[in-house]
């Protein structure tokens, strides 16, 4: 009994004293913390999600607080954010162009052929191990929902064996993407209007139509129709230059295969809390450059 009373007071006394000694660490090499990397969290949507290419908000905040960096932006927030962390930095923010991920893929059960009828775990990356894909498409959508688990935002779903995405939830985190075995998914800058080629087959047109009948064919006829030299062919399928195109949707008429699309997006960013956008630089007076704090 008196061994047992023992070893406990001195695992109590042990645990007081490390409990002392981790006291004096934190005050001894306590970093105090600019009061602007506060505000800037306050203002960032919390999402979290590695699109600046930061591992965090927090971090990104800190960095960006410190360095005055104008390129550092929040694609998530986009440019209303960003106005609002130059004007409270006293920098001129680059402009924050919002990412959005896309699928490459139109091939539903009702439109594609399969290789065989599946049996396993319901995961992309365990039917690869089987056969190069279930459908007779090697560059399609799986349609397992590998990538279902990764976004947090709700922003896709598996509809008849094909991924959607929901361009109004997805924040462009990209964290889908490493899921997909096949690289059906891919980010894209996001506008409020944007035409889409959903395929990227390399094989010939001849072989494509074999087995789906929204893969594109290459025909050429959206290439011929184009007065704004937006589309080439690349390996036996369209491709979109957004950045010519100038959303005429002629192309989208004369495509025999229907896999050309329109997508529409709302451009605002995530919504920070009621009044953050008007809230004036609180508690950081002495560390703004341009005094706004004061106003």
């Amino acid at each position: 009994m008196t061994e047992m009373l023992i070893s406990v007071l001195s695992l109590g006394v042990a645990t007081f004293l490390l409990g002392l000694i981790i006291l004096w660490a934190s005050k001894k090499f306590h970093v105090e913390q600019n009061p602007l990397v506060d505000t800037v969290i306050s203002m960032l949507p919390g999402a979290n999600c590695g699109a600046c290419g930061q591992p965090g908000c927090a971090q990104f905040a800190e960095v960006l607080v410190r360095d005055r960096d104008p390129s550092l932006v929040c694609p998530v927030g986009g440019n209303d954010l960003s106005y609002e962390l130059g004007r409270i930095l006293g920098i001129k923010m680059e402009e924050a162009k919002p990412v959005v991920c896309v699928a490459l893929c139109f091939g539903s059960k009702k439109t594609t052929k399969f290789l065989a009828e599946y049996k396993g775990i319901e995961d992309c990356w365990a039917a690869k191990q089987i056969m190069p894909g279930l459908k007779q498409c090697e560059y399609g959508c799986l349609g397992l929902g590998s990538c279902l688990d990764s976004c947090t935002y709700g922003a896709l779903s598996i509809k008849d064996g094909l991924v959607q995405v929901d361009g109004n939830l997805c924040i462009g985190c990209g964290a889908c993407i490493t899921q997909c075995p096949n690289d059906v998914l891919k980010l894209v800058e996001k506008k409020e209007k944007k035409y889409l080629v959903a395929c990227q087959s390399k094989d010939k047109g001849a072989v494509t139509r074999k087995y789906c009948s929204n893969g594109c064919i290459a025909c050429g006829l959206c290439l011929k129709v184009c007065k704004y030299d937006a589309i080439k062919i690349e390996n036996f399928c369209a491709v979109i230059d957004d950045a010519k195109c100038a959303c005429c949707g002629e192309c989208v008429k004369v495509c025999p295969v229907k896999c050309i699309h329109l997508l529409e997006y709302d451009m605002k960013g995530v919504a920070r809390l009621e009044g953050e956008a008007n809230k004036p630089c609180p508690d950081c007076a002495l560390n703004c450059p341009k005094n706004l704090g004061e106003k």
